[in-house]
């Protein structure tokens, strides 16, 4: 029986893909399992495939396949979807898959190639190639990431805190410094006052008389 083989990329960044084999008689249901476990998506989340043009546009979403009842009635049954082969009509088919849960993503689904018949020692839908990470993020990491940022946020407000702060220091220093000039320039204006306050009050000039001198400077005076 011949194998497809199905390129399924991530739709934000197509460098990271699975490529996975899987048989043509399996269905969708198959696919999906494959994909999940390849990204390691979680079980509980929901898949849903649509068929696609080749500019990666959603036609239709894929329907489910009826499960007849005891009673002869069917209903729709979301663990069944058709087979893979009924919907394949093209060499490069494309589907894209989008996963809901927790988290959101979508994946580009193409048909890569027929890779022959399939091998007894092969479980299929099975997994070949993995080449990137999965999107999907642990919701402990998440919780982390979102913790840290945060604390940023925090962080950067005690920041700001502490620039505000240190612009009232620089307005309280400068008011300091300001009363520190007038006092000093009180106490010089006190220390000449008190320099001054030590003559006495009494002190007059001493007035000289023709009698405090000696007879030859008077003399002398009149030689010349």
């Amino acid at each position: 029986m011949t194998i497809y083989k199905f390129r399924v990329m991530y739709e934000d960044d197509d460098s990271i893909f699975r490529d996975v084999e899987i048989k043509p008689s399996q269905t969708f249901s198959d696919l999906e399992t494959v994909i999940m476990s390849s990204y390691n998506l979680p079980a509980g989340g929901s898949g849903f495939f649509y068929s696609s043009n080749d500019s990666w546009h959603r036609l239709k979403q894929l329907a489910f396949a009826p499960v007849p009842e005891k009673k002869g009635k069917a209903k729709a049954n979301p663990s069944v979807l058709p087979m893979l082969v009924a919907l394949i009509d093209d060499p490069h088919q494309k589907f894209i898959f989008e996963y809901k849960g927790n988290q959101e993503f979508v994946f580009l689904v193409e048909l890569m190639s027929l890779t022959g018949a399939e091998k007894p020692s092969v479980i299929y839908p099975v997994c070949t190639r993995q080449q990137g990470p999965s999107p999907f993020k642990k919701e402990e990491l998440v919780a982390h990431y979102t913790k840290v940022a945060d604390e940023g946020d925090t962080e950067d407000q005690r920041i700001d805190d502490d620039e505000v702060d240190i612009e009232n220091m620089g307005e309280e220093g400068a008011e300091e410094d300001i009363e520190v000039s007038d006092a000093e320039t009180e106490e010089e204006e006190s220390s000449d006052t008190g320099e001054a306050d030590d003559m006495p009050d009494d002190a007059e000039a001493e007035e000289f008389t023709e009698e405090d001198f000696g007879s030859d400077f008077i003399d002398g005076e009149d030689k010349d």
